[in-house]
């Protein structure tokens, strides 16, 4: 799904309410990862995000077992009698999560013959300051409860932080980067100038004030990782913006068994900020409109 721009003055906040869906019988999140905290789990998927930040601003690949592959490719972008050529990011999620729950990753299955190299657990649990036990823990614990969510038929967002949102809405797969982070792999002039000739490149990118379940077209999904509850300002579900009245805060799993804290969006009053994405954007979607 392509993220729709309006205008600044047009442009939408939405409030969200909590609904609860029963998880499967006899198991509880602990059960999955035991002895680890909500703050633990946001700490280990941020040192995540920010290793294979760190990995793609290098040009290189990286893999996390039971997620995917974050690679780098050379994209072509014909804008006019012009040809530009990017180091672009792309994601591949794992092919059991595929085949199991019979996905549809717009950029297919990373290449057989390409060996990336896996994500460094030392690394990543050094900068959560956990055990590199408990990082892998929660890893594969966050990546079952999404399996389980998948199974339950709902929709699933996956926040990397400074990176962007994995999305995973019915049967498709969808990375979105911030375009912050084009920015450093393409260059800032560069990518501007692409983008205002080609609109259609900001359809990967998501802006870090969105509201998650805005952008899913049913406006429910559930959302990882979960945020620990002493956050009432730091609520995962609108990226880099404050909570408004009304919205729910605290982890997106709870902590009660057999239960999951689901997201749906409803429109409320316009919000004046902005800032230069929503203006982009906007433009943006001028020019293509233009073009239609």
């Amino acid at each position: 799904m392509s993220l729709n721009a309006t205008s600044t003055k047009e442009r939408k906040f939405s409030c969200v309410k909590s609904t609860r869906v029963e998880l499967w019988d006899g198991m509880q999140r602990r059960c999955l990862m035991p002895n680890i905290t909500a703050k633990e789990q946001t700490d280990v998927w941020n040192a995540v995000a920010n290793y294979v930040l760190e990995q793609l601003l290098q040009y290189k690949g990286v893999r996390i077992p039971t997620l995917g592959s974050f690679d780098v490719i050379q994209k072509r972008i014909q804008a006019g009698d012009k040809a530009m050529v990017f180091q672009w990011p792309v994601f591949h999620l794992a092919t059991n999560l595929i085949n199991t729950h019979h996905l549809v990753d717009s950029n297919g299955s990373l290449p057989a013959h390409k060996k990336l190299e896996p994500l460094r657990r030392a690394q990543v649990a050094s900068d959560a300051c956990v055990p590199w036990q408990k990082a892998e823990s929660c890893i594969r614990g966050t990546m079952a409860l999404i399996s389980q969510c998948l199974r339950e038929g709902e929709n699933v967002a996956l926040v990397l932080r400074d990176l962007g949102v994995l999305f995973i809405e019915g049967t498709r797969v969808e990375m979105k980067f911030y375009y912050d982070v084009l920015e450093m792999m393409c260059g800032k002039e560069d990518l501007q100038n692409a983008v205002l000739k080609v609109p259609q490149l900001m359809d990967t990118v998501v802006s870090r004030v969105a509201v998650i379940a805005s952008l899913i077209s049913s406006g429910r999904v559930v959302i990882f990782p979960e945020e620990p509850l002493a956050s009432p300002k730091h609520s995962g579900l609108r990226l880099g913006a404050q909570a408004a009245p009304g919205e729910v805060d605290g982890p997106v799993v709870c902590k009660q068994a057999h239960v999951l804290r689901v997201q749906d969006v409803a429109p409320v009053q316009p919000c004046a900020h902005a800032d230069f994405f929503d203006v982009f954007s906007a433009s943006c979607q001028q020019s293509r409109d233009c073009l239609l």
